[in-house]
């Protein structure tokens, strides 16, 4: 039987501080064995790097989000960028534009997204993109790069979804594909290319039905992985096939 996997969490998060191991376990208990752990801060880094278990393989990313930005000066991105360079450090990310939070800084969003761009391709290193409500501007600095990434908790539709994938990028999909009110998720689901698709909880955020309203955790990854399957009729191992080489594609380095 192949594995499930969680393509963007955060167990590094403070929220899993008193029940990791917990969190480990049932990961291991539901099949869960593959994982990439998403930091935005270099304390959270240094602490995904500690995060072990003998059955789970975990990868790490490092990146400065956008919403972050304002908080970054010369001194700080230096010391993200020397982290970028490790081998530990598997892709760079999560990185991109938010305007939904706030728009008027955008050009300085625009600026640390492109120098870590720069980055990515200097080191060989895949991308990890947030992007909301900004879609446009993130589709234009990202069709001038050459790297491979993926669009992480896509939320966007299913055109502009295509035109990420014509560009190389893979298209993660999260809880929310699960919830009542998912037709833009679905159609996305329907239109990406199977050998495009990623997995991912995004936790300790959007937890998928049936466990909507909890803190979400790696192992609620199957509810979505399972949803998935049954929509686009493809048999679970073999969309866990698919899901293991596309991750395999993209983050082997």
């Amino acid at each position: 039987m192949m594995n499930w996997l969680d393509s963007h969490c955060h167990i590094n998060d403070s929220s899993f501080r008193e029940d990791l191991d917990e969190v480990l376990k049932r990961m291991e208990e539901n099949d869960v064995l593959k994982a990439m752990i998403i930091s935005s801060y270099i304390e959270d880094y240094d602490f995904a790097k500690t995060i072990v278990h003998p059955k789970i393989a975990f990868k790490r990313s490092l990146g400065i989000y956008p919403g972050d930005v304002d908080d970054v000066d010369e001194v700080l991105f230096e010391r993200f960028a020397a982290l970028f360079e490790e081998k530990k450090c598997n892709a760079i990310g999560e990185i991109g534009l938010d305007y939904h939070w706030t728009s008027d800084n955008k050009e300085k969003q625009k600026a640390i997204f492109k120098q870590q761009i720069e980055l990515a391709e200097k080191l060989g290193k895949p991308l990890i993109v947030h992007s909301r409500d900004a879609i446009e501007d993130t589709y234009e600095i990202l069709k001038d790069a050459s790297v491979k990434g993926v669009m992480h908790c896509y939320g966007d539709d299913e055109k502009w979804a295509m035109r990420f994938v014509e560009l190389g990028f893979y298209i993660s999909i999260a809880g929310p594909v699960t919830w009542k009110k998912a037709k833009k998720e679905l159609a996305v689901i329907h239109t990406v290319p199977l050998d495009r698709l990623l997995i991912e909880t995004d936790c300790p955020y959007l937890a998928p039905s049936p466990m909507r309203g909890k803190r979400n955790e790696p192992s609620f990854v199957v509810y979505t992985g399972k949803k998935i399957a049954e929509e686009l009729g493809v048999e679970e191992e073999e969309f866990k096939r698919q899901l293991n080489e596309n991750y395999h594609s993209l983050f082997t380095l």
